[in-house]
């Protein structure tokens, strides 16, 4: 599937992206701005532990390997959406 530039879901699955990315790079705060950001325009679509994260970021941003797992599950859910399944 090609991103839409001008898509409201495609900015959504953009976003998700950007936060995967920022959240492997250290920057937590960024990355939970990006994920609810992503939430609004397709919350129907995101993993219920993606929900869960947000719901509480604090707890999981703590270690640096959460971080690292939370950006590989934030991917995941990027690749998923992009691809349609």
């Amino acid at each position: 599937m090609e991103l839409n530039k001008y898509s409201y879901r495609s900015d959504a699955i953009g976003n998700l992206y950007k936060a995967s990315y920022y959240l492997a790079r250290g920057s937590g705060r960024l990355a939970v701005n990006f994920l609810k950001k992503a939430k609004e325009k397709i919350s129907d679509e995101l993993d219920l532990q993606l929900i869960k994260f947000l719901n509480h970021p604090e707890d999981y941003l703590k270690d640096y390997w959460y971080q690292n797992y939370w950006a590989e599950k934030i991917l995941d859910q990027y690749k998923k959406l992009k691809n349609g399944r």
